[in-house]
C-alpha cells in the first residue's frame, strides 16, 4: 500500500519518546508545520520550542495551517552522556524519529496506537534529534519522552494522571511550565533540602515537580538546587511593625504571600543584583521582601536568585510605535506596567516555553511583551520564567 494512502488514512499521533538527559545541555526544539501530510514545501509557520509536546485537540496548531492534513518537524541538538538510552513511541498513524540522521523509529503507516521501542548506544558529545510525523483526521496531540543514560542516575517516574512541572518548588507560586503524564521518566538533576520536591529535566526544560507524584530512585546523591532551601548562613530581622513578604521582588507585581512582624528574624536564602529585595525562607514560604524594612546580617553570602535581575545576554529592540509590558503573558489577564517605544532595546531575562512571550527588565521593572513586536537576540539562554 502506497505511503500517500497510509497517510490519508491515518488519525492522530501519539508519541511518548525521549526523557531527559543526564548531563545535558539542551537547547531549543525548532518546530516546522506544513499545510499538507507529506513535509513537502515551504513549511508554513516555524517556532522555537521547549518541547515537541503538544494537545491540540480537534484544533490546529496554528491559524496557518489546517486541523486535518498537516505535518510536523522538530529538530534539536541535545548534548549527552555516554550511555544507553532508550526510546519509545505510540502511534495512531505514521512516525519517524531520527539521530543523528539514522531512522532508529521508521513507521510511516496505518497505525492503531502502535507502540514502538528503539535503544540507542550513544557515545558521549553532541547529537541531532528530529521527530516527524503527520495528522490526517481526528485529534491532535504529542507527548515526547527519552529515558537512560548514565547508569545509576537519579530518574523519576510519573505515578498520577497528569503532573506540572513548575518554575519552582511550591504549588502557589510556582508557574507551571509544562505537564508531563503518567509512565513517562525524566531525569533527576536537583531536589529541595527535605526531598519533597524534585527538579527534573523534561526535554531540555528544567522544573520542579510534588516528590510525592513520582516514583524517583537514586536521588540521595541529587544536589539541593533549591535556593529556598540551600543555607547561606544569612539573616533578616524586620525592623518595622509589619511587612509584606511577595512571591516577586516587585511592589505592584509580586502577590503577598504572607506577612512578617517587627522583631521576627529570618534566613535569608536569595537577593536581587543591587540587593535592594532580599528572598527570605518564612517558615518553608519563599518570598521576597524590600531589604530596607529589614536588618540583614552576612548579605555577602547569599546569591543573586532574582531571574529578573540575572544577566542573560539576550536583548529585545521594539518594532512597533508603542508596546505594552505586562503583568503576565497574557493580553487578557497582564495588567499593563508601562510601555516601551520604537527603536528602544531591553535586557531580556525570561520567556514563555513557546517563546511567543518576552519577559524584559524596562528600567528595573520586570514585565512581559509579545514577542512579535519585538526584534530579539541571543534567546537560547533565557530561561523559561513563565
Amino acid at each position: 500500500m502506497s505511503r500517500v494512502r497510509f497517510i490519508f488514512i491515518g488519525m492522530a499521533i501519539l508519541l511518548i519518546g525521549l526523557t531527559a538527559l543526564p548531563a545535558a545541555a539542551q537547547g531549543l526544539w525548532t518546530a516546522e508545520y506544513f499545510s499538507n501530510p507529506y513535509l513537502q514545501g515551504p513549511p508554513a509557520a516555524i517556532f522555537s520550542e521547549a518541547s515537541p509536546s503538544h494537545n491540540w485537540g480537534a484544533g490546529s496548531p496554528n491559524p496557518s495551517l489546517p486541523a486535518d492534513y498537516f505535518s510536523a518537524r522538530w529538530t534539536s541538538t541535545q548534548t549527552l552522556a555516554a550511555g544507553t538510552y532508550q526510546l519509545t513511541v505510540r502511534a495512531d498513524d505514521g512516525v519517524r524519529v531520527l539521530v543523528n540522521g539514522l531512522p532508529y523509529i521508521d513507521e510511516w503507516h496505518v497505525a492503531s496506537g502502535s507502540t514502538y521501542t528503539a535503544t540507542l548506544n550513544l557515545p558521549a558529545g553532541t547529537h541531532t534529534f528530529v521527530v516527524e510525523y503527520y495528522e490526517a483526521t481526528g485529534l491532535a496531540f504529542l507527548e515526547y519522552s527519552f529515558g537512560g543514560g548514565v547508569p545509576g542516575g537519579a530518574t523519576a517516574t510519573v505515578n498520577t494522571a497528569m503532573l506540572n512541572v513548575r518554575a519552582t518548588p511550591n504549588p502557589f507560586t510556582g508557574a507551571i511550565l509544562t505537564r508531563i503524564t503518567r509512565g513517562q521518566m525524566y531525569t533527576v538533576i536537583g531536589r529541595n533540602a527535605d526531598t519533597s520536591w524534585l527538579q527534573l529535566d523534561v526535554n531540555g526544560l528544567p522544573g520542579w515537580v510534588n516528590a510525592r507524584y513520582v516514583v524517583a530512585v537514586n536521588v540521595q546523591n541529587v544536589p539541593v538546587t533549591d535556593p529556598g532551601t540551600r543555607p547561606t548562613g544569612a539573616t533578616a530581622t524586620v525592623i518595622t511593625y509589619a511587612l509584606n513578604v511577595r512571591a516577586a521582588p516587585n511592589p505592584f507585581t509580586g502577590a503577598i504571600l504572607t506577612r512578617i512582624r517587627f522583631g521576627e528574624t529570618y534566613p535569608v536564602v536569595g537577593r536581587n543584583a543591587d540587593s535592594s529585595w532580599i528572598q527570605l525562607n518564612v517558615s518553608g514560604v519563599i518570598g521576597w521582601v524590600n531589604r530596607s524594612y529589614t536588618a540583614v546580617i552576612g548579605l555577602e553570602t547569599v546569591p543573586v536568585t532574582d531571574p529578573g535581575t540575572r544577566p542573560t545576554g539576550a536583548t529585545a529592540t521594539v518594532i512597533t510605535g508603542q508596546l505594552n509590558v505586562r503583568a503576565a503573558p497574557n493580553p487578557f489577564t497582564g495588567a499593563i506596567l508601562t510601555r516601551i517605544n520604537l527603536g528602544e532595546t531591553y535586557p531580556v531575562v525570561g520567556r514563555n516555553a513557546a517563546s511567543t512571550w518576552l519577559q524584559l527588565n524596562v528600567n528595573g521593572i520586570i514585565g512581559w511583551v509579545n514577542a512579535r513586536y519585538v526584534a530579539a537576540s541571543n534567546l537560547a539562554n533565557v530561561p523559561v520564567t513563565g
